[in-house]
């Protein structure tokens, strides 16, 4: 990553925990949706570019969440949240959310 783009993300990520040894549980630091959006945005998220932050991230409660997991909906632009509680499982699925810290930098 170059300096100029990792000094975005550490800017963008400043309030929020210490970003996990890679594998370890996901706490919310942010570091890789300040990076570039992942692919599920990229897709479907307006806006979601690469080589910018993701326009889906939501810091709230000190740690930063997948907007695209919380309220797709928003996101989408879907009038109503009908769809969240569904389409945020499918979407944490497809992101594999849980499993671990996937950014194996610094």
């Amino acid at each position: 990553m170059p300096d100029a783009a990792w000094r975005r993300v550490e800017a963008i990520t400043a309030r929020a925990p210490e970003k996990p040894a890679f594998g370890q549980p996901c706490n919310g630091c942010g570091f890789c949706c300040a990076a570039e959006p992942c692919g599920v945005a990229r897709r479907f998220v307006p806006g979601a570019i690469d080589g910018a932050p993701c326009p889906a991230m939501e810091f709230e409660h000190g740690r930063f969440w997948c907007g695209m997991v919380r309220r797709p909906g928003r996101y989408l632009g879907l009038l109503h949240d009908w769809a969240d509680e569904f389409l945020g499982g499918e979407v944490s699925k497809a992101l594999g959310a849980g499993k671990g810290c996937c950014a194996d930098v610094g």
